[in-house]
């Protein structure tokens, strides 16, 4: 299950530009989020370590041509623990650790609000709204922008509103009975008034009608307000990822 999620992540969440290794995924986004600048050691198998050495000095190399630091996609997945061992005696350290979580959609509550616009293709009154209530840079929407229209899977952009307001946002990327959930977020002045928790039902309302009866999302740990807002929906740990960096200044 955690290659056929890592894999749908990345359809949902597409690097700019992929290098297939040797078993290996190698991503880059200029720079733009861990999760599409990263090696995703999807296929690496215990068989392979005699040519790690080779294989992880040639991904930094790539990396450091971008000007960017070498970050390995890790899971728990008891196959990638040597690997993951190897890296940390590489120097690399371990950080982001994040929760996948899963919910069946047969026992997803209806959303209470329903004031929503949904599009098949991120508008710029999405892309404006997620900017403001993430508060992400002119440069990182560049490039999300260009990530998003990279997506291949149908899709729903979704604005929740108050009244003249637009209050959340969020994304949803269906694929093989799944759909995962991206880029939710709250507006600063409507958060913990559970606008987040009925964006997120109508994303899944719209999943379920899509013909999904599966949905996963991934929350940083110590995220404990979203940990909970997800649990109240029905959204249940999966399993684990973190991330292996090492800075450009420290490469070999």
């Amino acid at each position: 299950m955690q290659s056929k999620v890592e894999q749908m992540m990345m359809n949902a969440w597409p690097a700019l530009h992929t290098v297939d290794y040797d078993g290996w995924k190698v991503c880059f986004a200029s720079g733009f989020t861990k999760r599409a600048n990263a090696v995703y050691p999807l296929h690496d198998i215990a068989g392979d370590q005699n040519d790690w050495a080779g294989k992880i000095g040639a991904v930094e190399r790539m990396y450091a041509m971008q000007g960017l630091p070498s970050i390995f996609k890790m899971t728990d997945e008891p196959r990638l623990s040597l690997l993951d061992q190897q890296l940390s005696v590489n120097g690399y350290e371990k950080e982001g650790a994040t929760a996948v979580l899963t919910c069946s959609l047969g026992q997803v509550a209806e959303p209470a609000k329903q004031t929503v616009e949904m599009t098949m293709q991120p508008t710029a009154r999405w892309l404006a709204r997620y900017a403001e209530m993430s508060g992400s840079s002119k440069m990182d929407m560049a490039i999300m922008q260009q990530m998003l229209a990279r997506i291949e899977k149908p899709a729903c952009f979704v604005i929740l509103y108050e009244g003249d307001q637009d209050v959340a946002c969020g994304y949803a990327v269906l694929e093989d009975g799944y759909t995962g959930l991206y880029s939710i977020v709250t507006s600063p002045a409507y958060r913990n008034q559970g606008y987040g928790e009925q964006l997120v039902l109508n994303l899944l309302k719209w999943a379920k009608l899509s013909g999904a009866s599966e949905a996963y999302l991934a929350v940083v740990q110590d995220n404990a307000p979203a940990v909970r807002l997800y649990s109240k929906v029905g959204f249940t740990d999966a399993y684990r990822y973190w991330y292996r960096l090492k800075s450009a200044a420290t490469l070999s």
